[in-house]
């Protein structure tokens, strides 16, 4: 009896899950194909005029300039440090290096001698 109401129960959960599926296969898919033209459409004639209201907020921006001439500005010191240039490093740096020798074993170990 708990063995036939068990098989009831996942033959129930699985046909439910079918029709999910299908539900959403078919509304999702014609629903959303047609509502990704009208969104794509609708962006398409905002573009302009959202740039437009950019253009006029960025225009409408007014700078304050009166901290550059504020004493406390100028007091600021910079101390800041030049980084001389230094070499990077070897050109090949899987060469090997000057006077290292090379065993030329088939073994493919390190590669080098005195190991």
């Amino acid at each position: 009896m708990k063995n036939l109401f068990r098989s009831k129960t996942v033959i129930v959960v699985i046909i439910i899950i079918i029709l999910a599926a299908v539900y959403f296969y078919y509304e999702g898919g014609s629903s959303s194909g047609g509502s990704s033209l009208l969104v794509q459409q609708a962006s398409d004639q905002s573009i302009g005029s959202a740039e437009l209201n950019l253009l006029s907020q960025i225009q409408s921006l007014k700078i304050d300039t009166s901290l550059f001439q504020d004493p406390g500005y100028q007091a600021l010191v910079d101390y800041s440090v030049a980084i001389p240039a230094e070499d990077v490093g070897r050109p090949n740096p899987f060469a090997p290096f000057p006077g290292e020798v090379i065993s030329s074993g088939a073994s493919g170990s390190s590669g080098t001698a005195g190991h």
